[in-house]
């Protein structure tokens, strides 16, 4: 999982002053990422003077993985490898960059964004355990993702800035504009292969030979019949009683987590003191907007009219329910005081002054067993589940490791011993084709010397371990079995080149000036005409029309004629004449504006990555 994929990007002046939580979190996790300066570190590449050590490869090449498996798809290590190293050097040059364009990204400003972000909060509220959890799961520790949150708001920002300024001139657009709205008169002969290919008569010798010299590509796929037990923690929740009693005191131990405390619905009008505004000039400011308020003047208007907070201020600078203690401490003293509809003077803060209304108030709840009684027994019996789920996770550890199968133990843990079915790895299906699975099946500790498996994670919640139980290992399919095979092979290899033959013979003819009814009929082909067909003609054949289009055009009155050979090993002759571009009159401005738009965003993308390329080139990598 990237950083990316955990948070929205969300913006606004709010995501700046919620700043009390997160740093709860780091005083939590602890630096985390001091280590010993004694020891020589292994490095991998050196960018510019600054290595990329082993670890560093290895965490990326971990949480890759992880990435890829969660997508059931097939990991390539040495594909792995060199893509994750790639990356690395990559936004190692990045990171140069911007420390020299003097970039920066505050603190405060990246830990509101994550308690901002949807991902890391229960119930619309951020939460500790959910943030530690998700961070945890991707390999992360909190500064760690801190700091690489940093990192990708400063590429974003050297990415956006070079993107931004891309342009094309109003001439290439229309000239873009006339090309992409050209027409041609197309005319083309489809030749057949299957039709080719039937002619062919094949000898025994030739599929003889071709079986001798080609015996790799007739070689059967190993396949694994596994037997496997399968421990899920939601499978224990029905065995679980609930005792009376134990809820109660579970209920007990767990109130805090029922009860809705004391919530104050907020709106505010923020003047930011910057580089630009001054904390006296902002002080003014607010003064000015808060006579207004005092004089009737709409707070909510006045919000969306002078706030600074872009996340709010559309919404009348309201910034919904929240807890008491989420935000900044002068904010909090200054909303404690207010009265339901009251709005406060300027209050300072280190973000500049606020004006603040308490447009709401919620008391805080005191949560019954009775009110929450189904709710806390699922989680009674989760908890409950939890538990035993570890031991018998442990146990089962202990005994796959000891047995020589699954069945001298399976009843033991009440687990029943299941069977995937001979199956190949490209064709595995559900717990078979489970990368986790497949790689220890195919290992050599649990295919060659037949001992259970590890106990293997599908999910956090869902154990399992796999054995063996038939080995069907690759072997070359008997000429009989292939026979028919090699000769669509063969007579498919002969087609492809004799209709490539026939269709340059056809182009010939024509460049040379037959007439093309004449080579039609001399090869038993129909033209079909298409007058005036537009790029991407519905009434065509797609890659025909893209094929019609590829070829050059021709003198005013001459056609051009050639041939291509298409994706299902047909070939197609085509003639193409009387090509015009959309006349500049004709062009309306807007689709010039905006295929204008998509130009630059295209030229964009490509002045980025000459960027990468430059950065790669001019500097030092080892």
């Amino acid at each position: 999982m990237s950083i990316q994929d955990m948070r929205d990007n969300s913006e606004g002046i709010v995501a700046k002053i919620i700043v009390g939580l997160i740093i709860v979190v780091f005083a939590a996790f602890g630096m985390g990422s001091i280590t010993t300066f004694l020891a020589p570190v292994a490095k991998v590449a050196t960018v510019n003077g600054s290595d990329i050590t082993e670890q560093e490869m290895q965490t990326g090449i971990s949480r890759r993985r992880r990435v890829l498996q969660t997508q059931d798809q097939a990991i390539d290590e040495d594909l792995l490898r060199r893509e994750v190293l790639e990356n690395l050097i990559n936004r190692r040059l990045l990171t140069q960059a911007a420390e020299e364009f003097g970039m920066q990204f505050s603190n405060a400003s990246l830990d509101a964004e994550i308690v901002a972000t949807d991902v890391f909060q229960v119930d619309g509220r951020y939460d500790r355990e959910q943030f530690q959890m998700i961070i945890g799961g991707a390999g992360y520790t909190a500064l760690g993702y801190r700091e690489e949150m940093r990192r990708d708001k400063m590429f974003s920002q050297i990415s956006n800035g070079i993107r931004s300024t891309a342009f094309v001139t109003k001439n290439e657009v229309i000239r873009t504009s006339g090309l992409a709205q050209q027409t041609r008169d197309i005319a083309f002969m489809r030749l057949i292969l299957d039709d080719q290919s039937q002619k062919i008569e094949i000898t025994n010798a030739e599929i003889a030979t071709y079986y001798d010299e080609n015996k790799l590509d007739f070689m059967t796929e190993e396949a694994l019949d596994l037997a496997y037990v399968e421990l899920k923690r939601d499978d224990l929740l029905a065995d679980i009683d609930v005792v009376e009693e134990e809820l109660i005191l579970f209920f007990e131990d767990t109130r805090a987590s029922y009860e809705k405390p004391e919530q104050r619905r907020i709106a505010h009008i923020l003047i930011e003191t910057n580089d630009e505004m001054s904390e006296q000039d902002a002080k003014l400011k607010a003064d000015e907007v808060y006579q207004s308020i005092q004089s009737g003047g709409d707070f909510a208007v006045l919000a969306k009219q002078f706030s600074d907070d872009p996340g709010s201020a559309e919404l009348g600078g309201d910034l919904g329910f929240n807890d008491a203690g989420t935000f900044v401490p002068e904010f909090e003293a200054a909303a404690k005081l207010l009265s339901l509809g009251d709005f406060s003077g300027p209050v300072k803060t280190e973000f500049g002054y606020h004006i603040l209304k308490l447009t709401g108030f919620e008391q805080a709840t005191t949560p019954t067993l009775e009110a929450f009684r189904d709710k806390v027994e699922h989680e009674y019996r989760v908890a409950a589940a939890e538990e035993i789920f570890v031991d018998l996770s442990a146990r089962l550890s202990e005994l796959a490791y000891e047995s020589p199968d699954l069945e001298g133990f399976a009843d033991e843990l009440s687990l029943e011993v299941k069977f995937t079915g001979l199956s190949k790895r490209s064709e595995a299906v559900g717990i078979a084709a489970n990368p986790a699975v497949l790689e220890a099946a195919y290992s050599g500790d649990v295919l060659l010397d037949g001992n259970n498996s590890l106990l293997l994670e599908i999910t956090p919640n869902h154990h399992v371990v796999v054995h063996v139980k038939a080995h069907e290992i690759e072997r070359l399919k008997d000429f009989e079995q292939v026979t028919d095979e090699i000769q669509d092979i063969i007579r498919g290899d002969k087609g492809s080149i004799q209709l490539r033959a026939e269709a340059e013979e056809i182009v010939s003819l024509l460049k040379g000036g037959s007439l093309t009814r004449y080579v039609a009929d001399k090869y038993g082909l129909k033209w079909t005409v298409v007058g005036a067909a537009a790029r991407n003609q519905a009434s065509m054949d797609r890659e025909i029309n893209q094929q019609a289009f590829a070829l050059a055009r021709p003198a005013e009155g001459e056609k051009s004629v050639g041939f291509s050979l298409l994706g299902n090993g047909d070939a197609v002759v085509l003639s193409v004449t009387n090509v015009k571009n959309k006349p500049r009159d004709e062009v309306v401005d807007d689709d010039n504006q905006n295929l204008g738009k998509v130009l630059a965003a295209q030229q964009g993308v490509i002045d980025y990555r000459e960027f990468i390329g430059n950065l790669t080139l001019s500097g030092s990598v080892e």
